[in-house]
C-alpha cells in the first residue's frame, strides 16, 4: 500500500472488499442534501463501462448540527443503502461522517474522506490508475458520464486528472427565475474567465469545478490528495496537479450542477447566487478585461527575461503596464525571477519554472489586487463582450444567455498551453 496511507494513519470507514475488477470510484459529499435521490438516479442510470463502478456518498455535517440536520443525514445514509440494495451494477456506500470539527467541516473535508476511501479501495485492488472522479449531491449527468471517465484512461492511461464539460440549467419550473437569470451571468463569468486566460497564454487556464473533476488514485496520493478548504477546494487541489502536466478535458459528456443559492460555504456558485438575489439589479461583475490584457507584454516577454540580469528585469517590469509593474513591485518579483533562475539550466526549464511561480493562484491574487486598486470590475455582460469581440465571436446584440451559449461553444475548442 502507498505511503499516503501509512503516515495518516489510515483506517478504511467501508467494510465490503472492493471488487477486483474496480475502476472508477465516484465521490459524492452530502450535507443537509434535499436532492441526493436525484443526483443518485443521475449516476444509477448512467451507461455502464466495462469495469466496476463504486459511488461513495460522504453523509457529514459539522458538531452541535440541529437534530433537523441529523435527521436528513440519517435518512440520506439510509438512502444511499437502499440504492445500493436494488442495484445490480453499481456499488452506492455510504460513509458517515457526523459531527465533524466545525473548524474543518466542510466539502473540501468530506470530498478528502471520501476520496481518500476511493484511493484506498483502488490501491486495495493493484489499479493505481484507477479513476476517482468527483460528483455533487445536487448535480446531475449525462447518461455516457461514467463511459468517457473509462474510455479517457484507456486512451490516455498517464493522465493525471481532468475536468469534465459543465453546464449549469438556464431555465426550467424547478427555481424561480431570478435563480436561473443569475446562474447565466454566473457561469459566463467563470467561462470569461476561462477564456481570457487563455487569451493571454497563461498555460494553466482550466476550469476547475468540483462536481465535474477527476483524477487517477496514483495522481491523488502523489501530489498530497484533498484539502480541507470549505470553499475552493476544487481549485485548490486541480492546481497542485495541473503545472504537472497531463491534465486533460472531457467534452464528450456533460455534468449539470445546481444553480440554487447557498450560504454553506463562503464563496462559490451558492454564494454568488445568494449575492446575486440580494439585490438582482447589481448584475454579475467580473474582472476588467484590461486587468487580463496586461499580462500580455509580461507573458509574451518570459523568454527574454531568461538572458536579462537583475537590473534589466527590473527595467523590464517597470515597462509593463503599471497595475502590473506595481503588483510585481509588491511581490518583489526580481528576487523572485532570480531564485527561478538559479533553479533551472535552460530555458525549456525557466519557463516551466517561471510558471511555477506565476501560477494560477498568483493569477487571480494579481486579479484581486488591481481590480481593488486600478480597475472596477465590470458587468460580466460588457466584459464578455470586449474580450468575444478580440476573440473574434459575433457578440452584437446577443443577450447573456446568448452570450453564454458562444462562451459554452468556445470552451469546447480542442486548446493546449503554449508553454
Amino acid at each position: 500500500m502507498h505511503d499516503y496511507f501509512t503516515k495518516k494513519s489510515f483506517e478504511p470507514r467501508i467494510e465490503d472488499r472492493p471488487s477486483e475488477n474496480l475502476n472508477i470510484c465516484v465521490v459524492l459529499p452530502s450535507f443537509n442534501e434535499p436532492d441526493l435521490e436525484k443526483s443518485l438516479n443521475s449516476l444509477q442510470n448512467c451507461k455502464l463501462p466495462v469495469r466496476d463502478v463504486e459511488v461513495i456518498a460522504v453523509v457529514n455535517h459539522p458538531e452541535g448540527s440541529s437534530s433537523d440536520i441529523v435527521q436528513i443525514s440519517e435518512n440520506a445514509i439510509s438512502l444511499v443503502k437502499m440504492f445500493n440494495q436494488k442495484s445490480e451494477s453499481i456499488k452506492f456506500h455510504p460513509i458517515q461522517a457526523f459531527d465533524l470539527p466545525r473548524k474543518h467541516a466542510g466539502v473540501g473535508y468530506a470530498r478528502q474522506i471520501g476520496m481518500d476511501e476511493a484511493a484506498f479501495r483502488l490501491f486495495n485492488v493493484q489499479n493505481p490508475n484507477g479513476v476517482i472522479a468527483c460528483f455533487d449531491a445536487d448535480a446531475t449527468c449525462q447518461d455516457n458520464f461514467l463511459l468517457e471517465l473509462e474510455t479517457l484512461w484507456l486512451n490516455y492511461p498517464k493522465t493525471a486528472a481532468c475536468s469534465i464539460r459543465y453546464e449549469h440549467p438556464i431555465f426550467g419550473s424547478e427555481h424561480q427565475e431570478s435563480i436561473y437569470k443569475g446562474i447565466v451571468g454566473y457561469e459566463l463569468h467563470l467561462r470569461y474567465y476561462n477564456q481570457a486566460s487563455r487569451y493571454i497564454n497563461f498555460p494553466f487556464s482550466y476550469h476547475t469545478i468540483g462536481s465535474s473533476m477527476a483524477c487517477s488514485a496514483q495522481s491523488y496520493v502523489k501530489f498530497g490528495g484533498m484539502n480541507r478548504h470549505q470553499a475552493g477546494e476544487d481549485f485548490y487541489f486541480l492546481q497542485k496537479i495541473i503545472p504537472h502536466g497531463n491534465f486533460r478535458e472531457i467534452n464528450s459528456t456533460c455534468i449539470y450542477p445546481s444553480p440554487r443559492a447557498s450560504t454553506r460555504v463562503p464563496f462559490g456558485t451558492g454564494r454568488a447566487m445568494m449575492k446575486y438575489l440580494e439585490n438582482t439589479s447589481e448584475g454579475i461583475k467580473t474582472y476588467n478585461l484590461n486587468s487580463f490584457l496586461d499580462l500580455m507584454p509580461l507573458f509574451s516577454n518570459v523568454d527574454l527575461i531568461w538572458d536579462l540580469d537583475d537590473i534589466a528585469t527590473y527595467q523590464l517590469i517597470q515597462s509593463l503596464p503599471k497595475p502590473l509593474a506595481d503588483y510585481l513591485d509588491r511581490s518583489d518579483a526580481v528576487k523572485a525571477i532570480r531564485r527561478v533562475k538559479s533553479n533551472t539550466s535552460n530555458l525549456k526549464s525557466f519557463r516551466k519554472r517561471f510558471f511555477l511561480w506565476f501560477d494560477a493562484f498568483m493569477l487571480l491574487k494579481y486579479l484581486n489586487f488591481v481590480n481593488e486598486n486600478c480597475y472596477t470590475r465590470q458587468l460580466v455582460e460588457d466584459e464578455s463582450r470586449r474580450l468575444g469581440t478580440i476573440m473574434g465571436l459575433n457578440v452584437n446584440n446577443k443577450t447573456t444567455a446568448e452570450l453564454l451559449r458562444l462562451y459554452r461553444e468556445k470552451d469546447l475548442e480542442d486548446w493546449q498551453p503554449k508553454f
